[in-house]
């Protein structure tokens, strides 16, 4: 996760915003008004260790981590993902294809326009990427407990936060807690929000490798292929999609591998 977060960082630093009108426009600046002086601080923090992150990896990751926490701990408690600001709808999401996604749906709802008459504005979603940028940090590095502590005190507040719900599993399943990475898949797959329903195919994924270990092949195979269906290019639901036939063939099971080793560590065989 931490990849994708640093690629999609490079570009989530302009402003769109919705008026009044359906129509959409893109300002040319990331200094937003709505957001406090404070949080453009961390949002640059969290820009800068996305770029060392792209350039060297882990170990220049790594001196950001204290800097990080000390942004995560200055959160304000009602930063939702979408809020209602002076009479303006906030949107809180940093990948530039869900910031198209929210900001068209609400140019579509004459509802939404009615109860936002200031239009909409998406932002960038500082303290969500920060906590999963040290979240995947965690994992990534096998500290699980660690990584669900992080996820937990942002999904207090954003509690249909998909990358951080897809993060959460991954760390349930690095603990082999199975059942309950299979609960979150299950209620975020069944969940009415946007873009959970837009980003099932991550949820599908973390269901079908929980349904693996708890020995429920059939289910599993379901899983990955709905991920296909999504995606017919999905590498991962291909590469399990092959496991569980060799598993149905009678081949022996191999131990599970929920993230890949980081650059320093030797692949275990």
């Amino acid at each position: 996760m931490l990849k994708a977060l640093a690629a999609a960082a490079a570009l989530a630093t302009a402003i769109i915003a919705t008026g009044p009108a359906p129509a959409l426009a893109a300002a040319p600046t990331a200094n937003a008004q709505e957001m406090s002086r404070q949080e453009k601080q961390d949002h640059d923090l969290f820009l800068r260790a996305s770029a060392d992150f792209q350039r060297r990896g882990h170990s220049a990751l790594a001196r950001h981590i204290p800097a990080l926490r000390q942004a995560l701990d200055r959160m304000p408690a009602d930063y939702g993902q979408v809020v209602e600001q002076d009479g303006r709808t906030i949107v809180r999401v940093s990948d530039p294809g869900d910031v198209l996604i929210m900001l068209t749906a609400f140019a579509a709802s004459d509802e939404k326009r009615q109860q936002s008459p200031g239009g909409a504005a998406a932002m960038p979603n500082v303290y969500g990427d920060i906590t999963l940028m040290l979240a995947s940090d965690a994992v990534e590095a096998r500290r699980y407990e660690e990584g669900i502590a992080y996820l937990d005190r942002t999904l207090k507040i954003q509690p249909q936060n998909w990358m951080l719900l897809s993060e959460k599993a991954a760390a349930l399943q690095g603990l082999a807690r199975w059942e309950e990475a299979l609960t979150l898949a299950d209620d975020a797959l069944a969940s009415p929000d946007l873009l959970m329903i837009l980003h099932r195919g991550p949820f599908y994924r973390r269901r079908g490798f929980s349904l693996i270990e708890l020995g429920r092949l059939d289910e599993a195979k379901a899983a990955y292929e709905a991920a296909l269906e999504l995606d017919p290019e999905d590498a991962n639901a291909k590469r399990e999609l092959e496991y569980i036939a060799q598993l149905k063939a009678g081949a022996p099971p191999t131990a599970p591998q929920v993230v890949a080793p980081l650059p320093s560590e030797a692949p275990k065989t």
